[in-house]
């Protein structure tokens, strides 16, 4: 199910638990298979372009508002991405931004 609450594009398909529901980077390709989702920003990795939705587990996650933190996870997410790069190794399909 696609709906658009608040601005923020949510996949669910059910629910997720609240301890669930901590930022992430989720590989574009697998957004759609996300069982809940709330996505906020897309981001592109600037050495092959991969994109990232960037998000919360849980269709129900309340929007955090713009804050420093929230506003660093494309930095924090280009810098994991890059680093991948570096060690010569795959992204993962999804990627913990814990603040």
């Amino acid at each position: 199910m696609h709906a658009i609450s608040g601005g923020h594009l949510m996949i669910a398909k059910n629910d997720v638990p609240h301890e669930m529901q901590s930022p992430v980077a989720i590989f574009d390709k697998e957004l759609l298979s996300a069982t809940s989702f709330t996505l906020q920003t897309y981001e592109l990795c600037t050495i092959c372009g991969a994109r990232f939705g960037i998000g919360y587990h849980g269709a129900c996650h309340t929007d955090p508002g713009t804050t420093d933190e929230t506003e660093d996870l494309p930095r924090k997410l280009t810098e994991i991405l890059a680093r991948d790069h570096r060690q010569h190794r795959a992204h993962k399909r999804v990627i913990e931004l814990d603040m």
